[in-house]
């Protein structure tokens, strides 16, 4: 499934959430690029279970250097996905697989949620 093209796609940057399917169940992911690199994440905060975004599209702080969960404030790595700062602390993101091909990104499998 293709989420978006990667020119769309700032750097730094977010693009979601998408509503996939993922082992049989309807979940929002979100993309980010940070530092040349592209990384899936469900849209999940790890400490309540709330969507992260502000808005369409705004996952990352004014700085873009961290994602921020819209609820608390938690932050999280957007290489890593690890909470670096709030409630959540030392736990982290739930990734989704991308691939990049003919410059789209795609959701290439779904993560174990289990």
């Amino acid at each position: 499934m293709i989420l978006c093209r990667l020119d769309d796609l700032a750097d730094p940057g977010a693009k979601g959430p998408f509503v996939v399917d993922l082992n049989g169940e309807r979940k929002q992911v979100f993309v980010v690029r940070y530092d040349g690199q592209v990384r899936g994440y469900l849209n999940s905060c790890p400490h309540v279970g709330a969507p992260l975004e502000m808005d369409q599209d705004k996952f990352l702080d004014l700085t873009g250097s961290e994602i921020i969960c819209a609820v608390h404030a938690a932050r999280f790595d957007p290489l890593t996905g690890d909470c670096t700062w709030g409630p959540c602390r030392g736990r982290r993101l739930v990734p989704v697989a991308l691939t990049i091909e003919d410059g789209a990104v795609i959701l290439a499998n779904s993560p174990n949620l289990s």
